[in-house]
């Protein structure tokens, strides 16, 4: 077949629609704006205890080694797309170089053109810090679950990264999520899985800690989250706390105190490590992209349908979801152009 498809991004979708494609016969370019492929999802910690979690953490490393080896595939890093114009059922994408490499001057640009683009931004995550009342970037071990996913995947346990002595974690749900004050009035729906998983790791490396997770409520996206919650509220004796936390604060004690409001009125609790889940949102940018490329975003300011045949969007930059979940849709969306390819 001798059709060409633009994919923007090279994260988890990205990767996914560009091996779908290239299987398929089709020559892919894969235009990335740092100077790696992998996006966040390397950062990932396996979340396996006495058995398989299906974390998902295993598929991005899986997706990077398969793309640097397959034939089909053209990478083009520090780059980024500029916009994207049709002609005679083609598309002249306009790419500009972010530096200068193989000959390309620090923000020389070039034209490629296509007969078909995967739209994969990604997304960012929410600014823990902008939450003060929770102390991020202020008290010492007030982490997010990325940052927890990164330091797990670098140290390789917990007292590793945390230092020893861990006897209670709390984990906090929808930081920036479900906030209209926060302008994320949506639920990042993948968020009570990855917690609750990331508990579970915790209690299976540190089988005498007390782990406590606050919520609003559980969401249960995800196949067999029902029977997965079950699993760690009655097996790895996790307690769910449905409170949202007001205040987390360390002076004058050396604990973290969590300030909350239970069912007996105000309540406190004491930590060693607090776990902050962000909110995930749209990546840096992309409203903007999208008014130069002519797609639309749909109210929370992720990617809607693009509205033009042959440009599709793939992955979390069309709303939240986990790495498995992302695969599929990547995959589905390379389904779709090549039927428009056809």
């Amino acid at each position: 077949m001798d059709k060409k498809v633009l994919v923007i991004g090279g994260g988890v979708a990205g990767l996914a629609a560009a091996l779908e494609l290239a299987e398929q016969g089709v020559e892919v370019y894969v235009v990335e704006k740092s100077g790696a492929i992998g996006g966040k999802g390397l950062n990932y910690c396996c979340k396996a205890t006495s058995s398989c979690n299906r974390c998902g953490a295993c598929l991005p490393v899986q997706l990077k080694r398969k793309v640097e080896v397959q034939l089909g595939i053209k990478l083009i890093f520090n780059s980024e797309v500029k916009g994207i114009e049709e002609e005679a059922g083609k598309f002249n994408v306009n790419i500009r170089f972010l530096t200068g490499s193989r000959g390309a001057d620090l923000g020389a640009e070039t034209v490629l053109q296509v007969n078909g683009v995967v739209v994969a931004l990604g997304f960012d995550i929410f600014n823990a810090a902008l939450k003060g009342e929770f102390g991020y970037g202020v008290h010492k071990n007030v982490i997010t679950a990325y940052d927890m996913e990164k330091a797990l995947r670098e140290k390789g346990s917990v007292e590793a990264a945390f230092g020893p002595g861990i006897k209670r974690v709390g984990f906090v749900q929808c930081v920036g999520s479900r906030d209209l004050q926060a302008g994320s009035n949506y639920c990042s729906r993948v968020c009570c899985m990855y917690a609750s998983k990331l508990a579970k790791l915790v209690r299976y490396e540190l089988p005498q800690a007390q782990v406590d997770i606050f919520y609003m409520d559980i969401q249960t996206f995800g196949k067999d989250f029902g029977s997965f919650l079950q699993e760690c509220r009655e097996e790895d004796r996790i307690n769910y706390v449905r409170a949202i936390p007001s205040k987390i604060y360390r002076y004058p004690y050396d604990y973290l105190t969590v300030q909350y409001d239970g069912s007996s009125g105000q309540q406190a609790g004491h930590y060693d490590l607090i776990v902050l889940a962000p909110a995930i949102t749209p990546a840096r940018g992309l409203e903007q992209f999208a008014l130069k490329a002519g797609l639309i975003v749909d109210r929370h300011g992720f990617l809607a349908e693009t509205g033009r045949p042959g440009v599709v969007a793939a992955g979390a930059c069309t709303g939240p979801m986990d790495i498995p979940q992302t695969v599929a849709q990547a995959q589905a969306a390379a389904g779709r152009v090549m039927q428009h390819l056809k």
